[in-house]
């Protein structure tokens, strides 16, 4: 293991020889700052494209547009970031992402708006894969669920702030002001990612371009669970603020500060869990807890109910998600983080895209509780399934168990 120090730059190929270093700290400083800043616009695009006269279908398409479109370029995004310089690529991602979220304050139509969010997906899955394999740079190989459980606090706290904060905006200040400000947070993390010293190792031997250096095969039916969890994640920043008008809750925003202090108290501890005894030990009761939530969520009728929502769905996908993409990255290793990444996000994009879809097909046939309903009993089956399918298969393939 090659050992660093605070004060020297981290090698991409090296490891750290400790979790907090000053680099590493930075970059949760700045994960922060762009969670942020996402999380801020992600709830109220929706809204945003139906108070310019788009129909339900369209607000929820429009809404989930960037993820599809990243899903289609996860995979160069990918293979860039094991190729090529991961902090440049962030760095071009960072800017135009900033222009994209200043446009959405200036856009007249919904033909618009669907432009820049189609631009925005092209940074976004540059930008999300390169941070990821970037953020493993800095992290001992032996403590890679325990730094990424960390890493996740950012996403934590950036829930708490960002829907509420954008929310709160919106209501006192409009829509432009909201995008304008999230556009600026996004700037700051750009140039606090310039301060992070980092040294570029070019690889000595690029292999030509095949289908193993644009997706990893062997953790696909792992990407498939994230794509399962991060649906959930898509119908409720899709819907929830409607959910709130039409059920006279005030306050709804507080789903997502419930969600973020119960992540707080244990995503660290279950990184270190992951680390110790593997991922089958996280998974099912993740897949259990989340279901579960979702199941709560549908039939709300109050915001304490919504609050016990957001706690249980941090107890469930909270910890399975992450869990699951740290165990695929120490599996495959840290040369191929890129990969890993790009693949876990394709599963990510895919139920993005296409949950908010269904889930309005289902909410003007059945209504919004019917429709967690569905997701709930898709998540704990299917989810369950493949991860007793693919963890038998390794089991005699390859004689390990994640």
């Amino acid at each position: 293991m090659q050992k660093t120090n605070d004060t020297k730059p981290v090698v991409a190929e090296g490891e750290p020889a400790k979790l907090w270093n000053r680099s590493y700290i930075m970059i949760l400083v700045m994960s922060t700052f762009t969670s942020s800043a996402s999380q801020m616009v992600t709830p109220l695009i929706s809204k945003y494209a139906l108070s310019l006269d788009a129909p339900l279908a369209l607000a929820a398409t429009i809404s989930s547009l960037m993820s599809t479109v990243a899903l289609f370029l996860r995979p160069v995004s990918g293979m860039c970031s094991d190729r090529y310089n991961r902090k440049k690529i962030i760095l071009i991602a960072n800017i135009i992402t900033s222009l994209c979220l200043a446009c959405y304050a200036f856009v007249p139509n919904v033909a618009a708006l669907t432009a820049t969010r189609f631009i925005h997906g092209i940074v976004f899955s540059f930008s999300g894969v390169a941070s990821m394999a970037f953020n493993t740079s800095f992290m001992p190989h032996n403590r890679i669920g325990e730094g990424l459980g960390w890493m996740a606090l950012s996403n934590i706290i950036s829930s708490a702030i960002g829907p509420n904060l954008g929310m709160w905006i919106v209501d006192n200040s409009g829509f432009n002001v909201c995008f304008i400000i999230a556009a600026a947070f996004c700037i700051t993390s750009t140039l606090l990612l310039v301060l992070v010293p980092y040294t570029y190792v070019k690889p000595i031997e690029r292999k030509k371009i095949n289908i193993s250096s644009l997706i990893s095969v062997r953790i696909l039916p792992y990407a498939c669970i994230m794509g399962l969890f991060s649906s959930g994640n898509a119908l409720t920043n899709t819907y929830l603020s409607i959910i709130g008008d039409e059920r006279n809750i005030a306050n709804i925003g507080l789903f997502f500060t419930a969600y973020s202090f119960a992540m707080v108290a244990v995503r660290p501890l279950s990184g270190k869990l992951l680390d110790r005894k593997g991922l089958k030990i996280i998974m099912f009761p993740s897949l259990v807890v989340a279901a579960i939530g979702m199941v709560v969520l549908g039939s709300a009728q109050s915001l304490w109910l919504v609050i016990v929502a957001g706690v249980l769905k941090a107890l469930g996908q909270g910890n399975g998600s992450p869990s699951v993409q740290a165990a695929c990255i120490k599996l495959l290793g840290r040369e191929r983080a890129g990969v890993v990444s790009s693949t876990c996000y394709i599963g990510q994009d895919l139920g993005h895209s296409v949950a908010p879809l269904l889930g309005s097909f289902a909410v003007e046939s059945l209504g919004y509780g019917a429709m967690f309903y569905i997701y709930a009993g898709i998540l704990l089956v299917g989810g369950g399934l493949i991860y007793y399918l693919k963890d038998k298969y390794d089991q005699k393939k390859y004689g390990i168990s994640l």
